[in-house]
């Protein structure tokens, strides 16, 4: 039998923890049970993933690594000019479609705020990708003040539905996604 190659077992050790955490929480999610879920040693999940916070901090690199794909995408859909940056990232934020971003980086959002709380240097990919979208934006001839303004706003809509805090209706998100545009294209 063909072993796996280490990607793989990577990415399975990752999907493990997801549902781990999916099923019995953040609390539940020890190495011995990222391992059992995977069906592999402790060992093979040790040479993986050194520590618990290394199977969380993973989670975060993964979930930062598929929103900055899904922004690169949406990046080459813009044509050069101003509001580039703010417009690709107000669709990936605001798509609710079959393809939407959101439900898939909802399942990281235990051990998000897990490490948040923890272990706050595990939010420094989060914190990267941000800025150079912050930066990006300017470039793009927003000024600084739209910019943060367009983020705060992309943000919070986010962080409600990681923490579970509101729930804007379809609506709601329809008049602020139209008033964030606003925003972006006005000179």
């Amino acid at each position: 039998m063909k072993e796996q190659s280490e990607p793989n077992t990577r990415e399975r050790l990752l999907d493990a923890a997801e549902m781990v955490v999916l099923e019995r929480g953040v609390n539940a999610m020890t190495l011995e049970a990222v391992a059992a879920q995977a069906k592999v040693s402790k060992g093979g999940l040790l040479y993986h993933f050194p520590s618990k916070d290394a199977v969380v901090l993973g989670m975060i690199s993964r979930m930062i690594s598929m929103v900055e794909q899904r922004f690169a995408i949406e990046l080459q859909k813009e044509l050069p000019g101003r509001g580039r940056h703010a417009h690709a990232l107000l669709r990936i934020m605001m798509d609710t479609g079959s393809g939407a971003l959101f439900p898939k980086v909802h399942k990281v959002a235990s051990p998000l705020r897990a490490a948040m709380v923890n272990n706050p240097e595990m939010l420094e990919p989060i914190r990267c990708f941000l800025n150079r979208v912050h930066q990006g934006m300017i470039a793009d001839g927003l000024s600084p003040d739209r910019s943060w303004l367009v983020l705060a706003a992309l943000d919070g809509v986010k962080f409600w539905r990681v923490f579970d805090i509101l729930h804007p209706s379809m609506s709601d998100l329809g008049g602020l996604r139209s008033l964030l545009t606003q925003i972006i294209d006005q000179p």
